[in-house]
């Protein structure tokens, strides 16, 4: 069963370069969710460690360095998976957004990787997106990608539009 965008805006939109905001918000709900999922597994492995090895329950402290490899681990992990398989991590999914290649088609895996590499290492280079026209990053231009508005994954099959001034997103 196919769905339909009810919203005109969001119509309008469907296919367009996505501006920075959605693209920020999007990544700092891929950042929250990539940092929940590493305080689980340093609890997981807490608990787990205190069952069998400790006489008594604690909780973790790891060191700084440590818990920014894993949520840098974790980050890479699901934002490649994610964008290598539909287009989308959990934070696009939320916003609306898709990640494609300069021509439309999906990012191949190493493609989605590398770009996965290059945000979680440099974020601030969604920062370009401002002053770009057509709504680049850093990560855009190095890895050859779009993010676009995409609410309905069967109607995304719409060509990358390039917004001019006057147009939503531009």
């Amino acid at each position: 069963m196919s769905r339909f965008i009810r919203n005109p805006r969001a119509q309008a939109l469907q296919g367009h370069r996505a501006g920075i905001v959605s693209r920020a918000l999007a990544f700092a709900a891929d950042l929250g969710i990539a940092f929940v999922l590493a305080t689980g597994l340093f609890a997981g492995v807490s608990l787990l460690w205190d069952l069998f090895f400790s006489d008594d329950l604690g909780v973790p402290r790891p060191a700084g360095g440590v818990s920014a490899t894993v949520i840098f681990v974790i980050l890479v992990l699901t934002l490649g998976l994610g964008w290598g398989s539909t287009g989308r991590s959990i934070g696009k999914q939320l916003v609306g957004l898709r990640v494609v290649r300069a021509d439309a088609a999906p990012l191949e895996p190493g493609q989605a990787y590398l770009r996965a590499i290059l945000c979680a290492l440099v974020p601030i280079g969604l920062l370009l997106a401002l002053f770009d026209r057509r709504n680049r990053s850093v990560q855009d231009v190095l890895c050859k990608t779009v993010v676009v508005y995409d609410w309905v994954p069967e109607v995304a099959h719409v060509p990358v539009s390039r917004p001019q001034s006057g147009q939503p997103g531009a």
